[in-house]
Order: C-alpha cells, then structure tokens, then sequence
C-alpha cells in the first residue's frame, strides 16, 4: 500500500506543500501528486480486483447514537449493475457519502469512485463544459504535471543528464494521460452535450444558470465522462424529463464497470439493474435478480416471515424474559410490531381529511364546479419581456372533476404554468378566475427550501398551524413517516426525502380543493411513491400533477396536458400526449429506426436555448443562435417575433417529393418531405442545411418551378438572412 504523505508532526501535507516538495527529476516523486487511488493501484505489482469484500461491517449515524448497519457483509461484485434498495433512514445515502470520502475500513483504496448527485453550490461556479472537462481528478494533475515538467525543461536546456531524465518523464505522463483518453475528454464531453442538447453557446453557460433538470444532465455527464471504477448514482432520475430518461437507461444499459443506484423510478430500476441490495434490519441482503423479480421475492419474504413470527408468539406466550427463548420472543415482536407499524404508516400516509365544501350559487354538479381558469394567457418574465415561455394564448379550466398529468420537456413551461396558477407568476396578458372559498395546496419541484432548517418538524408544524394540538400535529407527522426522534430533531440534519414528507405533512393537515404536485417523487423512496400514488387515487379534489414518473402518472391522472412551445393541448389518454409531446414517438410508432443519442437532441428542452434579441449586436447573433428554432423551449425563453408568410392552403404531400417549407424567420426554403405523420403534419428536411423538422401542413407549399435555378444562390443569401443553416450545431440532422 502507498505510504501516507505527511509532515514531521505526522499531519497529511497539503496540496501546495505536496507540489513544493517534487523532485520532477524522479518518477516516484511525481507519483506523490497523483490522486490517492491512482497511488494505490500503482503499488500492486498486478492488476488487483475490482470487487468489494467486507465481512462484519457495521456503520453509525453521523451523530453515533445509533447503528444503520451492524455486523453485516458489504458485497459489491465487480462489472455488476446493481440497486441499492431500502427504507427512508436505513442508510443508503450515508452508505454512498462514505464509500465516495474513504470512510470505510477496509474498502478498496484503488478504485475510482464517484458520487452522481445532484450539485452542491460551491460546484455551481464554472461553465457546462468546464464543469466536465476537469472533473477527472487524475486528468487534473496529470495536466499540472505535464505544465510543470515543459517548464522545467526549458530551464534545464544547459543540463544534458537532467533534460534526459524530465523528457523521460514527461513521456511517461503522457503516456498516463493518452491512457485515460485526457486528450479527447474535451471532444468527448462536446458529444455528449450535443447529444443532451447544449449547443456550443449552451455549453458555454455556467452551471448556475441550468435549471434543475439541466444540472443533473450534467452531473451524468461528468459521471460518464470520469467512467470511475464503482459508480454510485443517488436518485439520477430527479428533475430528468422523459427522453433523458431513456438516454440514462441506454447509458447505464452499456456501462463498463460496476454502478450502485438508488432511485424512486420503477421502471428504471427494472430496465437497467441485475442485482438488488436490501438494507433492512440493520444488514445487508443480497438478491442476484432483477428488480421486478426481486419485489416478488421480498413480498413472499416479508408474508411468510409474519406467519412464522405469529406462529412462534403463540406458541410461546408465557417464556422467562431472561432465557435464549426470551430474548428470541423479544426480537421477533418488535419486529412483527415494525412490520405492522410500517404498513400501517404506508397505508395511512400522504392521507387527506375532507374538505370543506365549496359555494355553489349557480347549483352546478359538484364536479363541474371551476375552481381555477386562465383564459388568454401569454407570459414572459419580467426581466425579459421579449422571451415568451407563452407566446401563443392559452387557455385552461380546472374543475372539481380534474385529474391532470402535464407533460413535457424540461423547460417547455410546466412549472411556469403552474405558477401562473398558484400566483407566483403574474400573466403577461389575460385573465386568472378562481372560485372565492377554494382550498389549493401546492408543491413545488423546491418546496423544501420554505422550511426553517433549524426548528424541528414538530416545531414547524405549530408555527404553520397555530392553536393546533401539539398531538394532533406529532400524529399528523406519524402519517408521514416522521416519527420518534425524528420529529424533535432539527431539520438541517434531515435527508431530502425527511423534508419532502414534513411539507407534504404541511399540505394534507388540512384537506385542499386542488393539490397541484410538481415533481413530488423527487427524493422519495419508492414505497413512499407507491403510499402517494394510492393517496392520490383516494384524496377525491382535483389534482394537477407533473412528473417524470410514467408509472405516477398513468395511475393518478385521466387526461393529459402536453406542454410543449407554441402547443398546449389537452388529450384524454398518456399515449397520444406523448406522441404530440415527443416526437421520436411517432417516429417510433412509425416503423423508424431512433437512436437513443438522438432522444434528448430532438427534445432538447432548454439546454441551449436563448434568446434572440432584437436589441443584441448584430455580431453578437452566432450561427447556433438556430437552436431557438429546432430544441423544445427552455431556460425562460422562446423565439423571438417572427413575420409570418402567407401559407397556401394545405395540400398533401407525398414522402421524397421536393417542396418548399416555412422558417421562422418568415421566409420559404427549399426542402424533401421525409415522413407523413397523422393529423396533417410532415417531417421535413431543408435541403441545403440538413435541418430535419416537423411542421404544419399549412407551412409547406409545392416548388415553384422558377425556384430551380436559384438553388446556387441560396446557402449564401440564407446565412445573412437567419436562415436553417444557422440552427445545424444546435442538433438538426446532418
């Protein structure tokens, strides 16, 4: 094992003091800057193993008061796709904070491990692109070194032996950089982004400026970009959109190495692990299954464990407490009481006490009742009253009746639109109507931040509710799984699952009209998700719901809202909302080969879109300022104001034949019609720039025969007129 570097007081040197004290004339000096794992695995002779084998692991809370895991086996096979499955509180994102900081006795000090989760705000600072590129800690130094060692060369010219030394060095680190492929990192991340839809100008944006969904596009980025040895992905699904979904899937599908994950989405965990770890009872249980059969297997567990625990009570109804059979009696019935106590917690939880009704003047059927309506409504942000997320008016009534999943891409206007609802945005132009007496409830996709972190759960919950019972709000808090010492501990110390529930404690103490859900599942457990989906089909007010999770919304909604830019439409199943949301469906469903790279390209939702200001230098305007046209909307933007064309009245087209097709910048290009899709839509492809889009009927039109000989001059007259070519970088076809 590589020796610890340390001072003569036996402290660990600093990184300064560690570059100060190289000899870049000796090789094992310069392997004292590598990271710790890299030194480790240089010590071996051999390649070691890259499996995981500890016996009798155990593992405290952070306070030490309690034990999460006692004298367990922790069991990671190598090249193994595995989930990490548990309760709230068993431990699974400290087991995964430990692994990633070295704090585990015995745990491999040789392999590269990252943590994939969510970013912390000192990681916010750099751009897209330099947040991936310099995520590989080894490429890092390895570049210092190679900076390092040119200069002294320079200066050691007079110095034959020397110079020999530091060029055979600086082709040994050369040759440890084309070994990791630092070299085509930054290429490599170029693609990856492009196929995530960050065109170069969103690439160049700075992390802090992403949305939710964003960030997490590039924390996969950095993870798939570093390929550590055990990959550990805490709940990569979070703020994702249905496309990065699929791309994540595809990734993980084909990962190299070992991966451990934890997540809330089913179908995820179905599609992509091979093996399940249980943390329960303080151990860790090895299922080699996927994840569909291992639920099985756990349910038929759990059932029979209960009978047998029942069986073996009654039959030992009066044993001495201080014998073997005594003890056993003692941690068999607390483990039975857990098991009732946890199904009654999942049965009861995210629960809704009536609501109080609603005036009704008019004597309308109860589900007929409009309790919030928009009518002509367009927005766009104050700050940037140019960029519409609304441009198009929209128009939308929420009665008693209403059960709605909204879908889209990320950045398309889902939250913006519920906050239009809840008044945390104000319409640009038209009207809100909401009923006088109505009780709304609202969660947002960052909710938790309302929360005083230094008071406890118990503590919040008087102030929300003043004159309440203490009582009644701890039961209340029971419901949601914050029980025992977690209702007096103060928040801060909580996980963001622990958080997500005391607001959900807040939302349902009183019973609302409208529960509108943004992103709910995020952070939750997945027994958690399933306790919500089956409040959800309970709780009898309206709902609006947006999620990520398909499973969520096939099983708590019965219409859809796609929300996508220039559309808003209301459709009464999931699978022709998805076809109007994302269009590599219809594609799909067409017989079309689709990659999964292209899946997120094609709805790119925000990753580079940005504002084409009319106001903005005329050199500032950058050929993949195209992207506003092609990628689903984001980032609060939307194309600028276009003249329209007159369109000729709409005719069929057939597949191959040579039309011309509307752009927004109001003028006709040349293009082929690639594919018919139903209800009078055509995909095209603009000839001269590659450009492959979906468009209206209505914004195609036969080519004029006097337009042939103009084909020559076009490319150059399209470029100064902000033609398709500009949008090529921003992720239309080739």
């Amino acid at each position: 094992m590589a020796a610890p570097l340390v001072d003569n007081t036996g402290k660990p040197l600093t990184t300064e003091q560690i570059w100060a004290q190289v000899d870049w004339t000796n090789r094992a000096s310069i392997q004292t800057t590598f990271p710790n794992y890299m030194r480790e695995l240089l010590s071996f002779k051999k390649p070691p193993s890259k499996a995981v084998n500890i016996e009798l692991f155990s593992m405290k809370t952070p306070f030490g008061d309690r034990y999460l895991l006692k004298d367990t086996d922790l069991i990671l096979e190598a090249n193994k796709r595995q989930a990490l499955f548990g309760a709230n509180a068993t431990g699974k994102s400290l087991l995964f904070r430990n692994m990633n900081e070295g704090k585990i006795k015995d745990f491999p000090k040789h392999l590269l491990i990252h943590h994939c989760k969510e970013f912390e705000a000192h990681e916010l600072g750099d751009t897209v692109l330099n947040t991936i590129v310099t995520a590989h800690p080894f490429r890092r130094v390895l570049f210092q070194c190679k900076a390092k060692l040119e200069e002294e060369m320079k200066a050691a010219e007079a110095d034959a032996d020397k110079l020999a030394l530091l060029k055979e060095n600086l082709g040994y680190i050369d040759f440890q950089l084309k070994t990791i492929g630092a070299y085509t990192t930054e290429e490599r991340a170029q693609k990856m982004l492009r196929v995530l839809g960050f065109d170069d100008f969103g690439q160049k944006k700075l992390v802090s400026e992403l949305s939710g969904g964003l960030r997490m596009r590039v924390a996969l980025c950095v993870a798939f970009i570093i390929e550590p040895d055990l990959l550990l992905l805490d709940e990569p699904t979070n703020h994702l959109d249905f496309p990065s979904v699929l791309w994540l899937e595809n990734r993980l599908r084909g990962y190299k190495s070992s991966f451990l994950v934890v997540s809330h989405d089913r179908e995820l965990l179905q599609n992509v692990c091979t093996s399940v770890l249980l943390l329960e009872d303080q151990q860790i249980k090895y299922y080699n299954c996927g994840f569909k059969e291992f639920e099985k297997k756990k349910a038929a567990e759990d059932k029979k464990k209960y009978e047998e625990i029942e069986k073996f009570l009654q039959k030992n109804q009066n044993v001495d407490p201080s014998t073997f059979l005594g003890r056993q009696k003692h941690d068999k019935k607390q483990w039975l009481e857990q098991y009732q106590q946890k199904q009654i917690a999942l049965q009861g939880k995210f629960t809704f006490p009536v609501a109080t009704p609603l005036d009704n003047p008019e004597g309308k059927p109860s589900n007929e009742i409009s309790l919030l309506r928009i009518e002509n409504v367009t927005f766009a942000y104050p700050s940037k009253p140019d960029v519409f997320i609304f441009r198009e008016p929209i128009n939308f009534d929420v009665t008693c009746a209403t059960r709605c999943g909204v879908m889209g891409p990320n950045g398309a206007g889902k939250s913006t639109m519920l906050k239009m609802l809840v008044k945390q945005n104000i319409p640009t132009t038209g009207s809100l109507y909401e009923h006088p007496n109505f009780v709304m409830a609202y969660f947002g996709q960052y909710s938790t931040h309302e929360l005083d972190l230094t008071k406890t759960p118990a503590e919040w919950m008087g102030v929300q509710f003043p004159g309440e019972l203490a009582g009644n709000l701890r039961q209340h808090l029971a419901k949601t799984s914050i029980v025992g010492t977690v209702q007096d501990t103060r928040m801060e110390a909580l996980s963001f699952s622990q958080k997500s529930c005391i607001v959900f404690s807040k939302l349902t103490y009183r019973c609302p009209h409208l529960l509108i859900l943004d992103e709910p599942t995020n952070f939750l457990d997945l027994e958690s998700v399933d306790s919500l989906i089956a409040a959800c089909n309970k709780y009898a007010g309206a709902l609006l719901l947006v999620s990520h999770n398909r499973d969520f919304l096939k099983k708590c909604a019965k219409q859809y809202l796609s929300v996508v830019p220039g559309k808003f439409q209301l459709f009464d199943n999931m699978k022709d909302a998805e076809r109007a949301t994302y269009t590599f469906i219809a594609e799909m469903e067409e017989g079309g080969s689709v990659s999964a790279q292209d899946l997120v390209k094609k709805n790119a939702g925000g990753a580079s879109l940005h504002p084409g200001n009319p106001s903005e230098k005329k050199e500032e305007q950058k050929a993949e300022d195209g992207i506003k046209v092609l990628s689903i909307s984001g980032s609060g933007s939307a194309p600028a104001p276009v003249k329209k064309a007159a369109a000729p009245a709409a005719v069929g087209f057939a597949v191959g034949e040579k039309v011309e097709a509307l752009w927004t910048d109001g003028k006709w290009y040349k293009a082929v019609i690639k594919k018919v899709i139903p209800e009078t839509k055509y995909q095209v492809t603009y000839t001269e720039y590659g450009n492959t889009v979906n468009i209206e009927a209505k914004s195609i039109r036969k080519l004029a025969p006097a337009a042939a000989g103009a084909e020559k001059a076009a490319p150059q007259q399209a470029a100064k007129q902000g033609a398709p070519q500009q949008a090529q970088k921003a992720g239309g076809k080739k």
